[in-house]
Order: C-alpha cells, then sequence, then structure tokens
C-alpha cells in the first residue's frame, strides 16, 4: 500500500541546544539525517547566501544576547574582512575552547579577550555541537553524510539514505547497456513498486548543486567547474584552514568515540596553493605543527555500532 515519509530540513537544529530532548519527548523514533560540509567552503557558501539575501548584518547582529534587527541592508562586509577578524580572534583569544559565536555561552572574560567570532565561521565548529545529539539520541537513529557525497556519489547516498529511513531501494533509470545516468552525470529515479518521490537534494550557492528528481540531474563536470573551492584567495583560504584545524581534531575524535567515519576534508589545499601546517595565528599555539588529519572515508560504509549503545 502506498505510505508516506515525513520530514523536513533545519541546519540550526544543530546548534540548539534545547532541541534533542524537545524533538524526542514529542517524536522519539524521529531520525536525523546531519550532512556536514567542508568548513572552510561552507562559511564561504553561507556568506554568499546572506549577501543574496541581504542578511549579512542581520546575521552578524545575532548574539544570544540581543533581538535580531529585522530590517534587510545591502551593506555587509567583505568576506575577507570577517576573515581578517577572525585572524585577529586567534591572537587575542589564544586558544580554540574559548571562542564562541551567537548560540554559544560565555564568560566576560571571552569576550573581552574578543573570542567571539562571526556565525559565518562559527558554525564551522561542528563537534562541540554534534556531541550533544550523539550523546542524547540512539546511533539507530542518527546518520551523518559528508556533504561531498551528495556530489561525488549521488546514487549511493540516495541508496544509504533509502536505507536508513526503510524507504524502498533507490533506484536509476538504465541505458540499453546497463549503464546508469550517472556515468554521464544524469540521474533520474525508475518507478519501482512503491515509488516515491525525492524533490530534490541540494545546495544552491553559486550552482554548488546536487539535483535528484524525477525530472532533475546532477551535471557533474558543471559542479567541479563552479565549485566555490577554488574562489577564495589563498591567504584567506589558509587563515580559515588555521583556524578549523583544531576543530577538525575535535572532530576527528568525536565520530571515532560513536564509530562515524570521518569526513577527511583537505582544507588546506586549493587551486594551485598549499597552506602551512604551522600555527602562526592561535597565539597560544603559534609555532606548533597541526596534528595529523584522519583520512578520508566515505561515510556511505557501514560501521559498526558502538558497544556502549
Amino acid at each position: 500500500s502506498d505510505f508516506k515519509v515525513t520530514g523536513e530540513a533545519t541546519p540550526g537544529y544543530l546548534y540548539c541546544i534545547t532541541c534533542p530532548q524537545y524533538i524526542l519527548k514529542y517524536v522519539p523514533k524521529v531520525k536525523f539525517i546531519f550532512t556536514l560540509r567542508n568548513p572552510v567552503t561552507r562559511a564561504y557558501s553561507e556568506y554568499l547566501n546572506k549577501v543574496a539575501d541581504q542578511t549579512v548584518m542581520r546575521y552578524l547582529k545575532k548574539r544570544i544576547d540581543n533581538k535580531m534587527d529585522k530590517e534587510l541592508s545591502t551593506s555587509a562586509p567583505s568576506f575577507k574582512q570577517l576573515v581578517n577578524d577572525v585572524a585577529s580572534t586567534m591572537d587575542t583569544c589564544a586558544l580554540p575552547n574559548r571562542t564562541f559565536s551567537m548560540m554559544d555561552e560565555y564568560s566576560e572574560e571571552m569576550d573581552k579577550d574578543g573570542c567571539y567570532v562571526n556565525p559565518f565561521v562559527g558554525e564551522g565548529r561542528y563537534a562541540r555541537h554534534l556531541r550533544l545529539w550523539l550523546t542524547l539520541v540512539p546511533k539507530r537513529q542518527v546518520m551523518l553524510l559528508n556533504f561531498d557525497e551528495w556530489t561525488n556519489n549521488a546514487m549511493p547516498t540516495m541508496e544509504a539514505v533509502s536505507r536508513f529511513l526503510s524507504l524502498p531501494p533507490f533506484a536509476m533509470r538504465k541505458d540499453a547497456d546497463g549503464a546508469t545516468k550517472e556515468a554521464e552525470g544524469m540521474l533520474k529515479p525508475v518507478a519501482g513498486p512503491y515509488p516515491y518521490k525525492v524533490d530534490e537534494a541540494h545546495n544552491t550557492h553559486l550552482r554548488r548543486s546536487v539535483h535528484v528528481a524525477l525530472d532533475g540531474k546532477s551535471d557533474k563536470t558543471d559542479l567541479k567547474r563552479n565549485e566555490l573551492e577554488g574562489q577564495l584567495p589563498a591567504g584567506t583560504h589558509c587563515v580559515l584552514h588555521e583556524f578549523f584545524r583544531p576543530y577538525l581534531n575535535e572532530l576527528d575524535e568525536l565520530l571515532l568515540e560513536y564509530a562515524y567515519p570521518p569526513m577527511g576534508w583537505k582544507t588546506g589545499e586549493g587551486k594551485g596553493f598549499r597552506c602551512d601546517d604551522q600555527y602562526t595565528h592561535w597565539r597560544g599555539l603559534r609555532g606548533k605543527l597541526f596534528p595529523a588529519a584522519a583520512p578520508a572515508v566515505s561515510s556511505l560504509i557501514p560501521v559498526a555500532e558502538p558497544l556502549n549503545e
């Protein structure tokens, strides 16, 4: 018989400290899918989104102790200016565990030492927010995906999501020779015995998109040509690389603790350049080498359940 699966998408849930308990209280069997993105490009992507919406200034003013200004504005600091502020924060705040952003609690001393980071960057410190969700929600109800899987492995990603949600298998139309259209970048679901429609799985900033729909497509060549990874200048990119390095190591440790594969983002590489692997802006870490990052492993590979679940 026909059935429906109801869902909704709210990225802000990740940063909400009351949401896990509140949601589980009313929908105890709900399943959560978190898609995490390379925080360097995520920061720039969100900035571009807010520029288009004319909400950059409103977003920058959003603090836990302030009301949001509801007026739209075309004025906004450049992304380079915001990243320069992050470089200053690393110097005045000294250590990564003292930073705070719009959804974090903070002390007067942290505020005095300039430890505030704008939310475009602050929201990329995933581990400190994700830990609460992994602590409170049973592992069988949480799926973690690497954003790049939607672009690089759209079909297996949809299949994995289907299995996680206990939906019928997600199949793709095949050519006469048996090859799927995915090989050419064209993805079209076929109608199965229990057909369902996935309208879109996407990130639309600067066409960094993946569309999986009955009439949609995923053109990998076009996505690669327009990806955000190659649009940031080396200096801006490398400041963000250094800022996020401690937080990415924290994320690696958290994922290992809960038996999830590491994300393996190469935040220190851009088109034609490679960032240094030594701290220069974090005052409390200056001169030290970055810890080795965990290697990339597909988040679609099944992993063992933790013993303490």
